[in-house]
């Protein structure tokens, strides 16, 4: 019984896990610009490869530390 019981608290606690995986639009291709970090939300600023300007979005820490300035996006997130 109490092996049970342990095996679904672990269950219960990956599934509650799995739910937290950060979710954010994927930003445009291009070379990063610029990094932002804001309390605990971190942001790239990439320069597109077509067209003028620069955009900012929002991305998980783990590939806000994946790419650094002068990389190529989202090549630096997939690598």
């Amino acid at each position: 019984m109490r092996r049970l019981a342990a095996a679904l608290l672990v269950m219960t606690a990956f599934a509650s896990l799995a739910g937290c995986a950060q979710d954010f639009d994927r930003g445009p291709d291009g070379q990063v610009t610029d990094k932002v970090k804001d309390g605990k939300k971190f942001y790239l600023v990439v320069k597109p490869s077509k067209g003028d300007g620069e955009k900012k979005f929002r991305v998980s820490k783990y590939d806000y530390h994946d790419c650094n300035r002068g990389s190529k996006y989202p090549k630096c997130v997939d690598d």
